[in-house]
Formats: structure tokens, sequence, C-alpha cells
């Protein structure tokens, strides 16, 4: 008995089992439009091809520049909301440099009273959970804060 193989996509053979030591990548076709951050420094952020230097708020079709308060623990709702437009998405994502050492729990219960949920991460870890809910084709926004 022989093995079927399946080419990879460098040609090469592989066993077509579906054994858990193969890894499959899948893709996912967005339109042109769909914002994925494809990378960030200390400066600023490369979405979509394009290069947006220093802070970002991300909805899943824009990208614009936002001036936040020096320390992410003064966000309000006021500085955020305004960014949203008039039907904010059902979850926020605030990267917020470092590891945040403080919860934001003033942001969270305005959040709660739209309806909204405030996930506050690491600007690091905002970027890879807004590439993972863009594939996902959910509705998000994320404020995102320098990476340090």
């Amino acid at each position: 008995m022989t093995a079927s193989t399946n080419p990879n996509m460098n040609g090469h053979s592989m066993p077509a089992d579906n054994s858990d030591s193969l890894v499959k990548i899948v893709s996912f076709d967005g339109d042109g439009d769909l914002q994925l951050v494809h990378g960030y420094d200390v400066e600023g952020f490369r979405i979509s091809g394009t290069r947006h230097n220093g802070p970002v708020v991300i909805l899943p079709r824009l990208t614009q520049p936002w001036t936040p308060p020096r320390d992410p623990i003064d966000v309000d709702a006021g500085i955020i909301f305004p960014l949203l437009g008039d039907a904010p998405p059902p979850l926020l994502i605030l990267g917020a440099g470092a590891a945040p050492q403080d919860p934001l729990t003033g942001l969270v219960a305005a959040c709660r009273t739209r309806a909204v949920n405030l996930e506050v991460m690491s600007t690091a870890a905002a970027c890879r959970t807004w590439n993972v809910l863009m594939s996902e084709g959910r509705n998000a926004a994320a404020c995102l804060y320098l990476q340090s």
C-alpha cells in the first residue's frame, strides 16, 4: 500500500494524511481595502502596504492617525468614541504600548454603556489580535499606541 501525496508550495511531495505533525497554512482573500497590520516599530505601523508614523486608529477599511494622551491610563470615552464614527463596532482593542499595568476600569465602564467590549493589551498583542479578527471577518476597531 502506498501513501498518497500532495505537492507543497515548493512542488515537493508531502503525505496526504491529516496527521498532527503537519502544519496547515490557511490564507484568506480580503478585498483590497481590508486593513491588516504588516509591521510595527517604535515610530509607527505598516498597514496594508502604507507606512503610518505615530499612533493609529484602525477600522476594518480605514486607518487614521490619532493623538492619544501620553499615558494610556488617561484615555477616556471622549477621546476614543469620536474616532469610531456614529455606529462604533462591538469590539474595541486598545494597544497600550507595553503590557498595560492598569485595567482602565473607567474606560471599560464607558464602553459597556455603549455596548462595546474593550480589550486592553500590549500593542504587539493588539496587532496580532487585529489580524486574526480581520481574517475572521469581525467588526472591530483598534487604537494603537506606539510599541515602546
